[in-house]
């Protein structure tokens, strides 16, 4: 199920050159992509976002720009859960953005649970294109262990 969503760029979300700040866009990355997830979930589900992988920026955007921001979950794990959100200028649809959010689920003593009991309905990657962002999810996780068992 894909979640979508539009906002408009107004000048107080620009930086000094006159475009959109990447943390300002990074921030509605990060809303909506937990907008798609938790709909994907028990009211109950407690998350909270632990990485934001991939992140890349392929155009400037300027002001009175209409961004659609398209979420899709494409990966459970045991606790953690991602999304994956492609954001385009409209009506153009040209890409502007793409990014991976993983986020954990968190009990109430705020430590990692088993997010498939909060899954309203099962998750599994059928179409080409799901399992491929399985597929690089699943090599992101493994960078991140990798880079957590050095330190």
């Amino acid at each position: 199920m894909i979640s979508e969503s539009t906002l408009l760029v107004r000048p107080e979300h620009l930086n000094h050159h006159g475009s959109l700040f990447g943390g300002r866009l990074l921030e509605w990355l990060d809303e909506q992509a937990y907008i798609a997830a938790i709909t994907r979930l028990d009211y109950r589900a407690n998350l909270v976002t632990v990485a934001i992988d991939d992140v890349e920026f392929h155009e400037q955007v300027h002001k009175g720009s209409v961004l659609r921001f398209r979420s899709l979950l494409v990966h459970v794990g045991r606790t953690s859960l991602t999304v994956h959100t492609e954001v385009a200028r409209m009506p153009s649809e040209q890409k502007i953005f793409e990014a991976y959010v993983t986020f954990v689920a968190l009990d109430k003593k705020d430590r990692p649970t088993l997010v498939g009991k909060l899954l309203l309905k099962p998750f599994t990657a059928k179409t080409a294109d799901e399992k491929r962002h399985w597929r690089k999810v699943e090599s992101e996780r493994s960078r991140r262990r990798a880079k957590t068992s050095q330190k």
